[in-house]
């Protein structure tokens, strides 16, 4: 699937003028972490202590990978054709997206009414 967010460029030639790179980076870093700590209460078994968190930012785009490299993981999450899906990181994460959002929209907001 592929999204396309029309301004983004505009958008990010503000945030790098405003210096608000560096608060949405250390939020989605801190909101990262804690899905990752979550899925992991949530997988089943020992399958939580291989949950991780990678920092794929490239440039000015902040992103994290969460997942396990584990196989099962992939099993478990999505299922096979002899067993059930038994997800435990897409609930978390989508659980979880309302609390990101919310601190994304408050770290832009200080930063914003600092300059």
């Amino acid at each position: 699937m592929t999204v396309t967010v029309k301004g983004l460029d505009a958008l990010q030639r503000r945030l790098r003028m405003g210096g608000l790179e560096d608060g949405i980076y250390k939020t989605l870093s801190r909101e990262a972490e804690a899905i990752a700590a979550d899925a992991a209460a949530a997988a089943p078994g020992r399958l939580g202590e291989t949950i991780e968190t990678i920092d794929e930012s490239a440039g000015s785009r902040a992103a994290f990978a969460i997942g396990t490299a584990h196989r099962a993981g992939r099993f478990l999450e999505f299922g096979t054709r002899k067993m059930r899906a038994r997800p435990f990181l897409w609930p978390v994460f989508r659980a979880r997206l309302p609390r990101v959002k919310h601190a994304l929209t408050k770290s832009l907001r200080a930063r914003s009414a600092q300059r």
